[in-house]
């Protein structure tokens, strides 16, 4: 089983951002490979003052003392909640760290600076990929013939893998603030000696059914608008024809490395489709048990909500393990099987998985540290655990604490579940109370990709820029 993602370290968003190609790396984790060495284990946070700060919300009254609340958590037999120091270290530079698995389950050394790194004629079996400095995520997979597509791995988690079947194609792509800010090259070097061209943002890159396996691979990163990198683009692939999504027209279809009809899912870049038979569907679909709507060009719809516009009842569903929220909706007698859009969130270790309905709201919450959040859902009753709003010193939106925004999506919280504040009033004005929630932990973020925040706001800034009581955001 997985274990969800850290960071040992968070950074101040004041970072320098790279101009051109840089991927520095450190020393990689030789931890439990069904996590990837990229997946680190807990590290202690604690207060200035080297007390832990606490984020457990005061439970009967905002002026209650925090006492009053850790009394209440105990008889309901929930751990104390703590809340990690939000306080950033020094600036630092956006870098990627990759890593291989080798046949025999040990994992390479991490990749360093815009270097080939080789595994030896048997190749590798599994990779592991995660982000540094910079808010975001990194998305790999990796293709073998006997087993097909991988699942997509993110941000320190290892691609699926199998005994005697090496990697022969491997997909990198970005998204979030790490995405927008750059662009991800990469080539591999096949078991034949062939150097296949490069790839970007999502490319198939390796060998298809042609007996070859990826001995090298080989990354580079490039600040966008920064110039176009030295890198040729032709041949990136040994199969039968090209691989992933094509376009003729301006309209998308599959073509299958294979040579063989394509039915299933493909990606281009950020877009999402699905297709049968190398063509994409349109409109509304039923897959994997969900019920999907698709745009007339075959690009999947994320966010229903400019379609539908719905009144509800919503049922919301978030995987602690990847610290992502998706809404649904009901499809008649189907159930709660439409996924109507999806939410960044944080979580932590105690957050608790099950089912819950929702007991009570709050506008303003008090935490046992004097801090605040805004758009306070309880998750359950007699639990202390809230769904709420990034963190504030005070009930006031022009005291935001910067870095609660800038690194929503990491384990953060030692209970709550954090939202932007757009994203925690949403749940507050459209979720009433009995609102069923499920809590669970899965490698795969859900039947959408993982949403992530749309800019990095500087740790001057005082206000959450998802705020709609906020005249300088401009969303009224």
């Amino acid at each position: 089983m997985h274990k969800p993602f850290r960071r040992a370290a968070l950074v101040a968003l004041s970072a320098v951002f790279v101009a051109g190609q840089t991927i520095t790396a450190f020393a990689g984790y030789k931890d439990d490979v069904n996590d990837g060495p990229g997946v680190k284990k807990e590290v202690s946070q604690e207060a200035p003052d080297g007390s832990s700060a606490g984020e457990t919300p005061v439970q009967s009254g905002d002026t209650e003392t925090s006492a009053s609340g850790s009394q209440e958590q105990a008889a309901a037999g929930q751990p104390a909640q703590e809340q990690p120091q939000e306080n950033p270290v020094p600036a630092n530079q956006a870098y990627l760290q990759i890593q291989l698995m080798r046949p025999d389950v040990t994992w390479t050394d991490p990749i360093v600076d815009d270097t080939v790194i080789s595994v030896g004629e048997g190749g590798f079996l599994s990779m592991c990929i995660y982000t540094n400095n910079l808010p975001g995520d990194v998305l790999y997979r990796t293709y073998a013939s006997a087993r097909g597509w991988s699942r997509w791995a993110m941000n320190g988690g290892h691609s699926d893998w199998q005994e005697g079947c090496p990697v022969e194609a491997v997909q990198i792509r970005l998204n979030g603030v790490f995405g927008d800010r750059f662009d991800i090259y990469y080539t591999s070097t096949l078991s034949d000696g062939t150097q296949c061209g490069w790839s970007k943002a999502g490319g198939t890159n390796g060998a298809m059914a042609s007996g070859k396996i990826i001995t090298g691979l080989r990354l580079s990163m490039w600040g966008k608008n920064t110039g176009t990198p030295p890198h040729d683009m032709n041949n990136p692939l040994v199969a039968a024809s090209a691989d992933g999504v094509q376009f003729v027209d301006g309209m998308p279809y599959y073509s299958n490395g294979t040579g063989e009809p394509y039915t299933g899912w493909g990606w281009n870049d950020r877009d999402r489709y699905y297709f049968v038979d190398n063509a994409p569907v349109t409109g509304w679909q039923y897959i994997d048990g969900y019920k999907y709507f698709f745009e007339a060009d075959g690009r999947l719809v994320s966010d229903l909500e400019p379609y539908l516009n719905a009144a509800g009842p919503f049922m919301l569903n978030i995987n602690k393990q990847m610290n992502a929220a998706t809404v649904f909706i009901q499809d008649g007698a189907n159930g709660f099987i439409i996924p109507y859009k999806t939410f960044l969130c944080s979580t932590g270790d105690d957050t608790p998985i099950g089912t819950f309905k929702t007991p009570e709201k709050h506008r303003w919450r008090l935490m046992n540290t004097g801090e605040y959040c805004q758009y306070c859902t309880r998750l359950g009753s007699g639990l202390s655990i809230l769904l709420h709003s990034v963190i504030y010193s005070s009930p006031n939106p022009y005291t935001l604490k910067p870095a609660t925004y800038n690194w929503l999506g990491f384990n953060r919280s030692h209970g709550c579940i954090r939202f932007t504040t757009a994203d925690a009033k949403w749940i507050f004005d459209y979720c009433p109370v009995g609102t069923t929630i499920n809590v669970y932990e899965s490698p795969v973020p859900g039947p959408f990709d993982r949403a992530a925040i749309k800019t990095v706001i500087p740790d001057t800034q005082n206000y959450d820029p998802t705020d709609v009581s906020v005249p300088e955001n401009g969303l009224q």
